[in-house]
């Protein structure tokens, strides 16, 4: 014959059930806290940086820049690419060291704002594009100034701080423009490695083709740049 609880067992057991929703509730209260705190942090970080990935490109005409929100590619780390940074929704928008979350087209139109002059501009000549000399073809248009920081970075780093060309030479960037091409393939590319038709910027240090025919690989400084998925911001300026 089974015995029936006592009214003490069943008051230590409702007890108990108490004691272990309260912990439940505790635990969840918990992590809802820590998830709050962790988007006030990105959130004041991006505040500190300027742009966000939802305000991914910002003009300051005071300053007479452009600021880029990106984030960090970590393959590319260690692996070689053609790209510096491309936009995501891009066909190539997996294969640069930086990942951009503006369309380039806008980013056309932001260094055009700032007074850049690209060799390319809207329906343009693309035959005035490249500079032909002896050992390839190189991108012309304005020179483009490029700096990065992140959240908890020492300074503002120069971009050849942080991009590294095997063959030593340094990186030059230009505003190659290129917007017809893009709006038309949507590659995605805002910063080339090489002289590009399609970049709206490319590095005018080697010439068209140097990754591709392997004379020259490039790779995000592993050194310096944070690690994979780390929020950065790039700072154009047009040198004149």
């Amino acid at each position: 014959m089974k015995r029936k609880p006592t009214l003490l067992k069943l008051s230590i057991l409702a007890t108990l059930a108490v004691f272990a929703l309260s912990g439940c509730n505790s635990s969840n209260n918990a992590e809802d806290k820590a998830a709050e705190e962790t988007t006030k942090t990105a959130k004041a970080a991006d505040k500190e940086l300027g742009v966000s990935k939802d305000n991914p490109l910002v003009v300051d005409k005071e300053n007479k820049v452009v600021k880029v929100y990106a984030t960090v590619n970590g393959k590319y780390l260690v692996s070689p690419t053609r790209h510096g940074l491309n936009w995501e929704e891009g066909t190539y928008g997996g294969q640069a060291v930086l990942t951009a979350y503006a369309n380039p087209l806008k980013f056309n139109e932001a260094l055009v704002e700032l007074g850049g002059v690209p060799a390319v501009d809207k329906g343009g000549d693309t035959s005035k594009e490249f500079e032909e000399k002896a050992d390839g073809k190189f991108i012309l248009g304005d020179e483009v100034n490029v700096t990065i920081t992140w959240e908890e970075a020492e300074k503002e780093y120069d971009i050849n701080d942080v991009f590294i060309d095997t063959t030593g030479k340094k990186l030059v960037y230009r505003f190659g423009g290129n917007f017809d091409v893009q709006e038309a393939k949507n590659t995605g590319c805002f910063m080339c490695f090489d002289s590009c038709p399609a970049g709206i910027t490319s590095n005018s240090s080697q010439p068209v083709g140097a990754f591709e025919g392997g004379h020259a690989e490039f790779f995000g400084n592993p050194d310096i740049l944070p690690e994979d998925g780390t929020p950065v911001v790039l700072t154009y300026s047009i040198v004149n």
